[in-house]
């Protein structure tokens, strides 16, 4: 089954980004307690503050674009405003998700006009 991006929902969507070309297998799905202060003292105790709560985030790794679709993508990335906006993800096994897109927008140019890219989303 095909991923796809969809803002603001799949059931509804004003837009949407559907690529043409999955992400490769160094994917990644992520749980992480990410406001956790970790230090470690002289004698080698090791304190932790916990100030956070637990985070999921999906890394996906994209290789081989076209220009169209990295343009879609740029169109879907301006219409959620990076992490402003909750849309939904559906993921390879037709699972959907609310989620925000948290890092930059940033699509590279290798060989013969095809881009790479790394999207991570921020599970809601």
């Amino acid at each position: 089954m095909a991923i796809g991006f969809y803002f603001p929902t799949f059931a509804a969507p004003t837009t949407q980004w559907v690529p043409a070309r999955q992400p490769g297998f160094d994917s990644r799905e992520i749980v992480d307690y990410a406001g956790q202060q970790i230090a470690g003292a002289a004698g080698g105790a090791l304190y932790v503050q916990d100030k956070g709560t637990r985070e999921r985030r999906f890394e996906l790794a994209f290789a081989r674009l076209a220009t169209t679709d990295r343009d879609a993508a740029l169109i879907f990335y301006d219409a959620v405003k990076k992490a402003l906006n909750v849309f939904e993800y559906q993921d390879p096994n037709g699972v959907l998700h609310s989620v925000r897109w948290v890092n930059e927008f940033d699509f590279n140019c290798g060989p013969g006009e095809r881009f790479a890219a790394s999207v991570v989303l921020r599970k809601e």
